[in-house]
C-alpha cells in the first residue's frame, strides 16, 4: 500500500500542477462569480460584522482559502466532519470518543486556531476541538482556511479554521431530511429541519422581489436530532525487552453510539436606517454510550502464558448553550461593529474498566482487576468583541478590542486497584487585546498594503488540588499583510507576523490523571506543567491566486514557521508508572507548499455543472536544537492530498453524485524529549474513497446514498519506547474504521 501510494502522490500532484499551469494561457480578466475585481478601496465593500464576515479570497490580502455552500454541496457532505476532511491542509482524525482532532499543516491539534462565526471556541477540552462534533452540513455556510495572521484576528502557527453557521434568508424556505445510517449491522436515524424567510410577512406564497426589498426583519431556525454509530476494530501486539521478553496480543472492538440534538435559532433585521442587529442562539445536548471490548494473549516476564479480557465502557453527556448579540451602526464615512456573546457548558464522563487475567501454562486461578473514573467539567464564557473602521479618501483605518473570558471547574475521581485519586481544578482565564489596522493602497504599484498591531494579554488563575497558579502573558503581534494585482484575475501576496501561544488550562494544571488501562508507555498517566513558557512563532506566507476564464480558481501558497519554546509532550517513567507531560523541547522549523483549485469541469467533455476540487500540500519540519534536534514535529504528515468530482443536485430534477479521493502521507511519532527515555514511531500512509449519488424528483424531493471509507483503511501505527534501564517498548496496532452507508430522503420547499 505504501509503494502504491508513494507512486500515487507524485503523479497526482504533477496532475493538478499541470492543469494549473495549462490554465494559465487562457485566463483573462473575468471575475469569477460572486467576486469583484481589484478595484480601490470603498468603505461600502468593508465587511462589517465583527463575527460573521470575511474578506473573499480576491479581496483579500491574508492568505486564505474559503469552501463555500455550493462547494460542499458538491462534496455531498453529511457532518462538519466530512467537510473539514476535504478542505485544504487540514488532517482530520476521528479520537477515541467520536470527536475530532484537527491538525493544520500537520503541525499539532494546538496549533490550530478553531472558530465558529468568527469567535474562539473553548480550549479547555483535552479530547476535541469542537463543542459541536455532530453539526450537519446542512448548517454550515462556509468553511474558511486563514492561513496567515492578522492584528484583527488572532493567529495560530498552523492556522485559524473558520466556521460560518447558515444565516436567515429574506428568501422563504423549508427544508426537511430523514437520513439513516448503517455500519456494523445497526441503524441510526437522523431527522434535520429548517425554515427560514421574512419575519410577520402578510403575504402568503413566495414573496416578490419588492416584499424582499422591503422586509426588515427575517428567521433562520433549525432542529437537528438522532443518533449516530461510531467505532473501529483494532489489532495490537504488544511486547517488552524484559529478560525473558514479554508480549501480549490483542483485538479490540470498540462500539460508540452518539444520540445529539441541535436548535440553532437566529433573526436579523434593522432597527433603523443605520443600525443591523442580529440575535442568534445555539443549543446542543449529547449523550454517549460506549464500550471497548478487547481480548489478549500473551506472554508475561516470567515466560508463563497467559490470557486476557478486558471490558471499558463509559456514558458521556454534553450540553451547550450559546446567546449572542451583534449590532451595526452606519455612520457617514465610518461603520461600528459590536458582539457580546454568553456561553455555558456542562461534560460529564462515567467510566469503569475490568480485566480478567488467566493464566494458561502453567495453569492457575485468574485474576480480576477494575478500576472505575468519573469526571464533571464545568465551563461559563463571555465573549465581547467592538470593531470601528474608517475611510480615509482610498485608505482604511481600523480600531478593534476584544474581551474573552472562562471559568471552568473541574472534578474527577480515578479508582484504580482500590487507590483513589481524586482531581479538582477551578481556573479562570481572561484574554483582552486591542489592536489597529491600516490599508494602504499603492495604486502606481497596483498593491495594497495591511500594517496591523496587536497587543494582548492572557492571564490564567486557577486553583489543582489545592495548589494556586497564576499566569499571565502580555505579547505583541505586529502583521504585515500585502495583496499586488498583476491584472484583474491574478494576484501576488506575501505575508508577515509574529504570534504567540498561550498553555491551555490543562497543560498548567498540576492534578494527575491516571490512565483507567493498564499502565504502559502508549496509556501513561498524564499531568500538566506549571513552568512552562508560551510558543513564539514567526510566520511567512507567499502566494499566488488566479481565476480561470473557464470558471473558478487556482492558488499556490508557500508557508515558513519559525518556532521557539516548542510545547512537547514527554514520556518518563516516574514511582513505577509510566506519565506524559507538556513541555518545552527547543526551536522548530516548519515550511512546505500547498495547491488547490476548483473549476467546471466543461474543458474535460463534461457538462458545465460537473465540477472539480482538488488540493495537495507537501509539508516539511525540523528541531532546531534541544534533545529532538533533527526530527520532524511528531504527527505530521509528509503530504496531504484531495480530489473531489461531482456533479451537484439540481432543483430542476436528474441524477447528481461525486465521489472524494483522499491521500495521508506516513508520519513520524520521534519524541525523544526527556532525558533516558528514546521515543519513535511511525504512521503509515492511507487513502480514502468516499462515494455519493442521488436524484432529484422536481416538486417532491431527493434522495442520496453516500459510502465513505469505501477503500476500508488501516491506520497502520508502531511506536517504541526505550527507557533508561534499556529496556524496549513497542507497540504495533493496526486500526479499522470500516465502511459507513447513509442514506437520506428529504424535501425543500
Amino acid at each position: 500500500m505504501m509503494k502504491a501510494q508513494a507512486a500515487i502522490f507524485p503523479a497526482f500532484l504533477t496532475l493538478l500542477t499541470l492543469t494549473q499551469v495549462s490554465l494559465v494561457p487562457s485566463v483573462r480578466a473575468q471575475p469569477g462569480p460572486g467576486e469583484q475585481g481589484s478595484s480601490p478601496t470603498q468603505l461600502d465593500e468593508v465587511n462589517v460584522t465583527a463575527r460573521r464576515e470575511f474578506e473573499n479570497r480576491f479581496n483579500s490580502t491574508g492568505a486564505r482559502v474559503t469552501i463555500g455552500r455550493r462547494d460542499i454541496e458538491a462534496m455531498g457532505a453529511n457532518t462538519i466532519g466530512d467537510i473539514l476532511r476535504q478542505t485544504p491542509g487540514l488532517q482530520v482524525t476521528t479520537t477515541a470518543n467520536g470527536g475530532l482532532e484537527i491538525r493544520m499543516r500537520g503541525m499539532g491539534a494546538e496549533n490550530t486556531r478553531i472558530m465558529i462565526d468568527g469567535v474562539a471556541v473553548s480550549t479547555s477540552n483535552r479530547t476535541s476541538q469542537l463543542p459541536l462534533d455532530e453539526l450537519p452540513a446542512d448548517l454550515i455556510e462556509r468553511v474558511e482556511v486563514i492561513r496567515a495572521p492578522t492584528a484583527e484576528f488572532q493567529g495560530a502557527a498552523g492556522g485559524t479554521l473558520n466556521i460560518v453557521l447558515r444565516a436567515a434568508s429574506a428568501k422563504r424556505e423549508t427544508y426537511i431530511w430523514l437520513s439513516d445510517q448503517y455500519v456494523w449491522g445497526h441503524n441510526a436515524a437522523q431527522l434535520f429541519f429548517s425554515t427560514t424567510g421574512p419575519l410577520g410577512a402578510s403575504k402568503v406564497g413566495k414573496p416578490t422581489e419588492e416584499d424582499l426589498k422591503a422586509s426588515s426583519w427575517t428567521y433562520f431556525v433549525s432542529l437537528t436530532a438522532g443518533p449516530r454509530n461510531l467505532g473501529s476494530d483494532t489489532r495490537r501486539l504488544a511486547t517488552a525487552s524484559t529478560s525473558p521478553a514479554s508480549s501480549v496480543s490483542y483485538v479490540d472492538q470498540l462500539r460508540l453510539r452518539n444520540t445529539f440534538w441541535t436548535l440553532l435559532p437566529r433573526i436579523n433585521g434593522r432597527i433603523g436606517p443605520s443600525d443591523k442587529l442580529t440575535l442568534r442562539g445555539t443549543f446542543s445536548g449529547t449523550d454517549q454510550t460506549g464500550a471497548a471490548d478487547s481480548q489478549g494473549i500473551g506472554v508475561n516476564s516470567n515466560a508463563n502464558s497467559f490470557t486476557r479480557d478486558a471490558l471499558n465502557s463509559w456514558t458521556y453527556e454534553r450540553s451547550f448553550y450559546q446567546l449572542g448579540l451583534d449590532w451595526s451602526h452606519s455612520f457617514k464615512d465610518s461603520k461600528w461593529d459590536s458582539t457580546i456573546q454568553a456561553e455555558r457548558s456542562r461534560n460529564q464522563t462515567e467510566a469503569t474498566s475490568s480485566s480478567l487475567n488467566t493464566p494458561t501454562s502453567p495453569p492457575g486461578p485468574s485474576v480480576n482487576s477494575s478500576g472505575n473514573f468519573e469526571d464533571i467539567r464545568r465551563e461559563r464564557a463571555l465573549y465581547v468583541n467592538s470593531k470601528w473602521t474608517r475611510s480615509i479618501e482610498s485608505n482604511l483605518l481600523t480600531f478593534g478590542g476584544e474581551f474573552d473570558r472562562r471559568t471552568l471547574e473541574v472534578e474527577s475521581v480515578t479508582n484504580l486497584a482500590g487507590s483513589v485519586n481524586p482531581a479538582s481544578v477551578q481556573a479562570t482565564t481572561t484574554r483582552s487585546a486591542l489592536w489597529s489596522q491600516y490599508e494602504l493602497p499603492l495604486e502606481k504599484l497596483k498593491t495594497t498594503m495591511v500594517f496591523g498591531l496587536r497587543a494582548q494579554d492572557y492571564a490564567i488563575d486557577s486553583v489543582s488540588n489545592g495548589s494556586p497558579l497564576r499566569y499571565q502573558h502580555l505579547f505583541w503581534q505586529p502583521s504585515i499583510n500585502t495583496r499586488t494585482a498583476i491584472d484583474d484575475s491574478t494576484q501576488l501576496r506575501w505575508n508577515l507576523a509574529k504570534i504567540s501561544r498561550n498553555p491551555r488550562v490543562w497543560e498548567l494544571s498540576s492534578a494527575r490523571l491516571p490512565n483507567l488501562n493498564p499502565n504502559s508507555p502508549n496509556s501513561a498517566d498524564f499531568q500538566g506543567n506549571p513552568n512552562l513558557k508560551p510558543e513564539t512563532t514567526v510566520t511567512l506566507d507567499f502566494g499566488i491566486d488566479k481565476r480561470m476564464a473557464i470558471g473558478g480558481q487556482y492558488g499556490v501558497n508557500v508557508f515558513f514557521r519559525n518556532q521557539s519554546d516548542v510545547i512537547a509532550r514527554s514520556l518518563t517513567l516516574q514511582s513505577g508508572r509510566w506519565l506524559e507531560q507538556p513541555d518545552n523541547v527547543g526551536d522548530a522549523l516548519v515550511w512546505g507548499i500547498e495547491s488547490d483549485i476548483r473549476t467546471n469541469l466543461k474543458w474535460a467533455g463534461l457538462g458545465p455543472d460537473w465540477t472539480l476540487s482538488a488540493n495537495a500540500s507537501l509539508l516539511q519540519s525540523r528541531m532546531r536544537n534541544g534533545v529532538a534536534e533533527g526530527q520532524r514535529i511528531p504527527g505530521q504528515a509528509h503530504y496531504l492530498a484531495n480530489v473531489n468530482i461531482a456533479k451537484p443536485l439540481r432543483v430542476s430534477g436528474g441524477w447528481y453524485g461525486g465521489a472524494s479521493l483522499s491521500l495521508v502521507g506516513a508520519s513520524e511519532f520521534n519524541t525523544d524529549n526527556a532525558p533516558g527515555v528514546s521515543v519513535t514511531g511511525h504512521q503509515a500512509a492511507h487513502t480514502q474513497l468516499d462515494l455519493y449519488i442521488g436524484s432529484v424528483f422536481p416538486t417532491l424531493g431527493f434522495w442520496r446514498l453516500n459510502v465513505y471509507n469505501i477503500t476500508n483503511f488501516i491506520q497502520d501505527r508502531n511506536r517504541v519506547i526505550t527507557d533508561s534501564n534499556g529496556i524496549v517498548y513497542s507497540e504495533n496496532f493496526a486500526r479499522k474504521l470500516t465502511p459507513r452507508w447513509f442514506l437520506t430522503f428529504g424535501t425543500r420547499f
